[in-house]
């Protein structure tokens, strides 16, 4: 009998999610990934280190997500917004300018988890 075949059906479940989906690890409703980027599904949008990107975020969240990104940003105006600072949930606050990102914008703690995929550093 083929390994798998002896696995309970839950454990075989958690298997196939990290088979699945190898390079996101979820945390504070943020989902981090090793090729340098971070997604907010709740805000809906992607980041990676040049900041807002509408490329990852249709890759990771979907074409409805890039749709409403691209919306936001005509709403602004494309030479207006401003890609490089954002904000995502629970206050995760990253300036690529100066490659950090911070707890949140008012108490300037630096995230070192997401600067570190963001940034490498």
């Amino acid at each position: 009998m083929h390994p798998l075949l002896k696995v309970s059906p839950k454990r075989l479940l958690a298997v196939l999610s990290l088979l699945i989906a190898p390079c996101a690890v979820q945390a504070a409703g943020l989902d981090y990934y090793k090729e340098g980027a971070i997604c907010d599904r709740k805000s809906g949008f992607c980041a990676d280190h040049m900041g807002v990107s509408v490329a990852l975020t249709k890759l990771y969240l979907g074409d409805k997500a890039e749709a409403r990104l691209m919306a936001e940003i005509n709403k602004v105006g494309i030479q207006d917004f401003d890609a490089t600072t954002f904000s995502m949930r629970g206050g995760l606050t990253c300036d690529t300018k100066v490659k950090t990102c911070w707890t949140n914008r008012y108490d300037k703690k630096v995230d070192a988890k997401a600067t570190r995929v963001l940034f490498g550093q």
